[in-house]
């Protein structure tokens, strides 16, 4: 029987684009396919080249992003009974997909050992994510983060941030956040109001200066990914690419931020809830206190 291709489509972010190659490439090895995808050069991943079947049908998988991840496992449940190519659009972050694949997801990619047993490394994103409302919206304050530290027994608090500067910030500062993040943007995007970001910023600065943080960033974020890959506990908040570097890594002790965005309502993601072992999901939805009803 001629077999099909899976042709993974990457969108922007290197969290989305662990997540897209991981399910195409479960998909294409569940039936035995082939795989077409670009590079992911920072893993070592490379290009793979390949034209679909045209003499058999093609399957669009995930083009609707309308559609709740669990029915995507359904593609894996059965084997083909006839041949297709698949085209795969979509986020596809659903860890129940890769839970029972994890030893072979993992080498697929290259290890980082763990070097770090003794301190916690938190990450946490906050650039674009200090001048989009909706996702300053999804944000915490500094004492759930507090609260989840007591979870792990550590010596020293590490911060991998992409913020370049981990200090007090006035409204100059949001008015240029906003301005490199509109760069190029396509889609408009509600932006927030520059005392939420600055009060946010700065009451987070201040809420976690009594541990004495010492804050990374490497300015190469795969440098960042490597580094948080290398401790044995990690904490993050909401974070795709923090989730793969937690789960690409050897860590005994992982805390994920519960309910992960939950401004986003009925479309939230169950990453929040994964449960791979040493895993625990912490936080309450304390942002709406915080924020209030914006």
């Amino acid at each position: 029987m001629a077999k099909g291709i899976v042709r993974i489509h990457f969108s922007n972010g290197f969290g989305n684009n662990l997540f897209q190659y991981s399910f195409g490439r479960l998909l294409a090895e569940t039936h035995g396919m082939k795989i077409k995808h670009p590079a992911i050069p920072q893993l070592g991943i490379e290009e793979k080249r390949g034209s679909l079947n045209k003499r058999i049908y093609t399957k669009t998988i995930g083009h609707s992003l309308k559609k709740p991840d669990t029915q995507y496992h359904k593609f894996f449940k059965k084997p083909l009974k006839k041949p297709r190519n698949f085209k795969t659009y979509g986020f596809f972050e659903d860890y129940t997909l890769y839970k029972p694949h994890l030893k072979k997801i993992r080498k697929w990619f290259r290890m980082v050992p763990v070097t770090n047993t003794k301190d916690l490394v938190l990450h946490l994103r906050l650039n674009n994510r200090l001048v989009q409302h909706k996702s300053l919206m999804n944000q915490v304050p500094a004492s759930e983060y507090i609260k989840a530290f007591k979870y792990f027994d550590f010596d020293k608090l590490y911060i991998v941030t992409d913020a370049k500067e981990w200090r007090h910030i006035n409204t100059y500062d949001v008015k240029r956040l906003l301005k490199k993040r509109m760069k190029g943007v396509k889609k408009p995007f509600r932006v927030t109001k520059g005392r939420d970001s600055k009060r946010y910023m700065n009451e987070l600065v201040d809420g976690l200066s009594g541990f004495d943080p010492i804050i990374v960033n490497h300015n190469k974020f795969i440098k960042d990914f490597d580094f948080i890959r290398s401790f044995d506990q990690i904490l993050f908040h909401n974070s795709t690419f923090a989730w793969w570097a937690a789960t690409l890594s050897d860590a005994s002790k992982i805390g994920v931020y519960g309910p992960w965005k939950p401004a986003k309502g009925k479309r939230n993601k169950n990453l929040g809830k994964t449960d791979f072992a040493g895993w625990f999901s912490w936080g309450s939805d304390a942002r709406e206190e915080y924020w209030g009803h914006k």
